[in-house]
This record gives structure tokens, sequence and C-alpha cells, in this order.
């Protein structure tokens, strides 16, 4: 080493030592991990500095600016491990001498972890929920993130906010070393209603009549009878104007109402009459409905009258719709009982018989009789006097007043017309006479001869009566008679002679 060297070195040396005086010592400062914080020193022209984190730790993490730039200030990422260090800083003068380091204890600290995601608050207009809640200890309101000062301290921040439009908050929260977490967004988003609207098949309907109702606007719909989805049939079961309501709400839980109402008509009241209820196979019967303004029954009629003629024993039904002037309409049933007829029959003992016969008339039993003649009785003993043709009806009712009528004919012939005659109604005793019968077709002589004709010769002397019965074709029958004189033979007396 020259001379020259030496004295350098010397002469650095002694500017060394006065510069290693000059020595500080900063208190001790409690830091929030993850913050960054400042730090400078009083600076000498021509200077630069060294810093350095003396720690235990061995994982201390990022730092700004330890090495450059060497200048009197540093801003210090402090995110290492929980625990003690020592910020360290060191002169270095234009000579290359270090001086004395200065040191200040950093007590690092943990920072409060952030507050959990809160997301959006979804707030209906017409139903606000201006206030904002976040748990915790500490909490700070702030409108941004650019360091600005808190808006609002505590729990529950009631933002005044009540148009739609998104409102975003960010809030930390303070530990009892007076380190804030991170920020963490909440946001408060106003949104608008759903638009409802309820539709209806029909807005006048009648009672009891089908109708289907339809919502639309929302996602998910409750109905006034508790019907979930967006559309029901229901029947109009109540006269008069019925108001049907539904709620609907959207993907965000808003509500909006829709209603409608519908006018239910009341049925007319129709009625079905009869005049009788129970009538006889083949009559006819008025039934009549009111009630309505229009009819229409159940074989085609359109009035509100009709006569029928049931053809069916026992129960025939009748139905007729009336409607209003609503076109609203009813119906009636009237039922007809119809009941079977008896059966008559009438009989007699001869149909063909003789003036001045006797016959007799008998009727199929019933419950009363009405004949011709007058009688009531089932049956009667009639002598017909004139000869013709006699009609005899009988007319006879069952249980159910129903009738029957039948008839007989009776064929009264009258007596044939007999005439005898004799060839001579005076004769002797001993000779014949002729007696003839006319007028009929059979013929009966008292003494048992059956010709027309017959010769007698009487043999008593008197008058005598010959009768004979003439029976015509119609068995009809009469009888005549002729006398004949018959005169004894004279005496003669002995003959004398004078």
């Amino acid at each position: 080493m020259n001379t020259k060297q030496i004295l350098i070195s010397f002469l650095a040396l002694l500017f060394c030592q006065n510069l290693y005086s000059q020595t500080s010592t900063s208190p001790t400062q409690t830091v929030c991990w993850g913050s960054v914080e400042p730090y400078k020193v009083l600076a000498n022209t021509n200077s630069t500095y060294q810093w350095k984190v003396l720690s235990t730790p061995t994982s201390f993490g990022t730092m700004d600016s330890l090495v450059s730039p060497q200048n009197d200030s540093v801003s210090i990422l402090w995110n290492g491990a929980i625990g003690t260090y020592d910020l360290q800083v060191v002169e270095i003068d234009s000579n290359g001498c270090e001086g004395t380091p200065s040191i200040v204890n950093v007590n690092l600290v943990s920072q409060p972890s952030a507050i959990s995601p809160i997301g959006n608050v979804i707030s209906c207009v017409n139903q606000p929920i201006s206030s904002l809640f976040v748990p915790g200890s500490n909490i700070n309101w702030y409108a941004d993130t650019l360091g600005s000062s808190a808006i609002f301290n505590g729990n529950t921040f009631n933002t005044g906010q009540t148009a739609i439009n998104q409102y975003v908050y960010y809030v930390t929260e303070t530990n009892s070393s007076g380190c804030e977490s991170k920020y963490a967004s909440i946001s408060l988003n106003i949104v608008g209603q759903p638009t409802m609207a309820l539709t209806a098949s029909s807005t006048n309907v009648c009672l009891n009549d089908s109708l289907f109702l339809t919502a639309s606007g929302a996602s998910s719909y409750n109905w006034f009878n508790g019907v979930v989805s967006s559309s029901q049939g229901i029947i109009a079961d109540v006269s008069g104007l019925n108001n049907f309501v539904v709620i609907g709400s959207d993907v965000n839980g808003c509500l909006d109402t829709a209603s409608i109402s519908v006018q239910v008509d009341q049925l007319p009241n129709v009625v079905a009459s009869s005049a009788f209820n129970s009538i006889c196979l083949g009559d006819s019967v008025l039934i009549s409905a009111s009630g309505a303004l229009n009819y229409q029954w159940g074989n085609g009629v359109q009035s509100s009258n009709q006569y029928v003629n049931p053809t069916i024993i026992g129960n025939n039904s009748y139905i007729v719709t009336g409607s209003d002037v609503n076109l609203c309409s009813s119906s009636d049933t009237i039922s007809i009982s119809v009941n079977s007829l008896p059966i008559a029959q009438v009989s007699a003992s001869d149909t063909n018989i003789c003036i001045n016969d006797t016959i007799t008339l008998l009727s199929s039993a019933a419950s009363s009789y009405q004949w011709n003649n007058g009688s009531t009785s089932q049956s009667q003993i009639l002598t017909l006097s004139n000869a013709g043709t006699s009609i005899f009806t009988v007319t006879i009712f069952n249980n159910n007043s129903c009738s029957a009528t039948d008839s007989v004919i009776i064929n009264v012939n009258n007596d044939p017309i007999i005439s005898v005659s004799a060839n001579n109604n005076n004769i002797c005793i001993g000779e014949s006479v002729t007696l003839s019968a006319t007028g009929a077709t059979n013929y009966l002589w008292d003494n048992g001869v059956t010709s027309s004709t017959q010769v007698i010769t009487p043999s008593t002397s008197a008058t005598i009566t010959y009768s004979v019965v003439g029976t015509d074709a119609n068995s009809c029958s009469a009888n005549a008679q002729v006398n004949i004189n018959v005169n004894p033979l004279p005496n003669t007396g002995p003959i004398f002679h004078n």
C-alpha cells in the first residue's frame, strides 16, 4: 500500500466514524397485516439509504422498495407472518461510509378477515327495503374503495334510496387493534314490479258455466282459491258480479296484483207442467213451460206448449230447455203416466133372433159399465120386440178411469106369416080333405105331419081344428089353423012302402 492510499483510507475512516456516531431509535409501531406503510428519515445531501426488515419469522413476504430506490423514504407492504419485526435503515454517504442503523420496532398484527361476500340485496320498488345490514363489530360503510372517509359506521345502514337502480356500497370491519379488513361490496338493487294481466274466457257468463282464467306477466302466481298455475278453469257458481284476483311474483320476488270482474247471470226458473199427469193410452195432453223467453222441447218443438200423445204405457218424460234474454238456460222435466186401457168384449147369447125373443148380453169384467141403453151392469137380459138390426154398445172403465168400448149387433127377424087352407071346409064323415100351409120353410102339423100339405079323412063328425107351425130360414116360426066341419052322415030310416 502506498502513502496516498493510506491517507485516503484514514480520512475515510475518520469521516465514517463521525457518521456512525449519528444513531437514532424510533418507538415501537403497531402495523396491520396487509397494509402499506410509508417511512421516511431526515435526508442528508448525497447520501443513500439501505432499508431492511429484520425479523425472527422466516416468511415475511413482499416488501416494497427495500433496496431500490435507495432514498430517504420507502413504502412497505406488511404481509409477512404475524409477529415482531425491526425495520432498519442505514445511511450511506458519498464516501461510501455507512452510518449507525436507525431501527423501529414493528408489531405486525392480524387484519380482520374480509367480510364474507354479501352480494345483492334486491328490493321491489313497491316494497322498498332501503336499509342494509352487515353483522360484525365496528362496521364501516364507504361509497367507494378510493380511500374516502366512511359514510356510516354501524351494522344497519339506511341508504334512503327508493328509486329503481342499483346502489353499490363497500364495508369493512375494524378489530380491537384498529386494523381494518379489506373492502367487501354490498349492493342494493331496487327493481320494478311485474306488470300483471288477467283475462277471462268471457266476462259475462251464466250461473254454473265453466270459466277459464289466464294470468300473465309474472313468474309464479297465487290465485284467490289457492291455485298456483298461470291459468285455471272454474265453475261460475255464484251469481252477480264476481271479482277474481291473482297475485303474481317475478324472479325477484316482486309482487303485483291483477283482477277481473265477471258478471254471472242467474238461470231462468223453467217450470214444465201439464193439465193432467196421468192419462189413458191414446189420449192427448197439453204440456206447458214457463219462466223463460224461448223454449226447446226434447222432441224438437220450439214453443211454450204442445199437445203430446204418448204411446208407451208407464212414465213418459218430456224435457224442456228455456233460455232468457241473457241466453242463460235451464231445463225442467215433466212426467206423464200413461195407463193401459181395459179390454172390452161384449157377447150375446144369440145374435140372430126372432121378434120377441129374449137374449142375454155380457161384458168383459171391469170396474164399471155403461151400456148405450142405459144399463150399468155387466150383463143384461133383453126381449126384443122390434124387428131389424139392433146394436148394443158397452163402455167399460178400469181403476184408472180408462175406458174401452165394444159392440154387438143383434139381428131381430120377423116371424113368418103362415096361411093354412083346405080344399073343402065342410065335409061328411068318411070324406077326405086336403090341407095346405104356406109362408114357411118347414112345417109341423099338430098330427105330426111335416109336409106343407096333407090329406085327412075325419072319422067323426065335429068341427075339427087343424094347426100347423111354420118355421122359416131364420128359425122363426108362426102357427095357423083351419077348421073342418065334419058332418055326420044322415041316418036313413027304413023304407016304408006306402
